[in-house]
């Protein structure tokens, strides 16, 4: 899996006129699982994303993978499809 790699200085714009969200990596030791840290870009609001062995928890909440793309895809298409029509 590739590791996302992004800036974790706090208040970076982006071009949308948005903060850049913060992103941080822990690997697996021994029990612990490996889990993302998604930070707000302008204040320290945040929630974790564990996963491994096909499943994937958000924000405390446990699902399997299939079941979070099939939640969260639909969303990310939206603004894909609004841009391709536009272009």
């Amino acid at each position: 899996m590739k590791i996302i790699k992004r800036s974790k200085a706090m208040a970076q714009s982006r071009p949308e006129g948005t903060w850049q969200i913060r992103v941080f990596h822990r690997k697996a030791v021994g029990k612990r699982s490996p889990r993302y840290l998604i930070k707000c870009g302008c204040c320290d609001q945040r929630f974790e994303i564990y996963y491994g062995d096909g499943t994937l928890e958000i924000a405390g909440v446990m699902g399997s993978v299939e079941d979070w793309r099939e939640i969260l895809l639909p969303l990310l298409n939206i603004k894909s499809q609004r841009r391709s029509k536009s272009v």
